[in-house]
């Protein structure tokens, strides 16, 4: 189904065969986790980190995803349609809302971000477009909540 790979940003998964809209590509355990992040780990929760001990490891982020990958599942699965030769992808601030690594996006979607940051420094209209974990959305509306009550503290002086 897939294959290693070099793309832009180094070793990447690449389909080897056309992968339908919905299927199922890896499977992982997000019980499992550590509080560290890394470049390599996958925010599972608010300060949950997992470190996939499969391909995994090797997806790459795009602003235009062909993957989802739900860290309340532990599923990855394709968002569309993907044909051989594609490299396997998704959307970074999906399950990172505060990513150890930010780096300059080489995706070449025609809505690419251009430095790909964490969810907390994505623009909100720009993420709304996107699948979302749930600790992701849980986290934007506890950001929007404090930054209430700061506007009204700052009103009420």
């Amino acid at each position: 189904m897939y294959s290693v790979s070099e793309g832009k940003a180094g070793r990447c998964l690449r389909a080897t065969a056309f992968i339908a809209r919905g299927t199922r590509l890896f499977t992982f355990d997000p019980r499992r986790w550590q509080k560290e992040k890394t470049y390599q780990t996958i925010q599972v929760g608010p300060d949950q980190h997992h470190l996939p001990d499969s391909d995994l490891i090797l997806l790459n982020h795009s602003c235009y995803p062909n993957l989802i990958v739900n860290t309340e599942k532990g599923l990855v699965y394709a968002l569309k349609d993907i044909y051989p030769g594609e490299e396997l992808n998704y959307f970074y601030p999906s399950t990172e809302w505060d990513m150890s690594r930010p780096f300059a996006c080489c995706c070449g979607s025609p809505q690419c971000l251009g430095y790909v940051r964490e969810a907390l420094w994505t623009p909100l209209n720009f993420l709304l477009g996107q699948f979302i974990n749930r600790h992701i959305v849980q986290l934007i509306q506890k950001n929007l909540a404090e930054a209430c009550v700061f506007e009204n503290f700052i009103e009420i002086k």
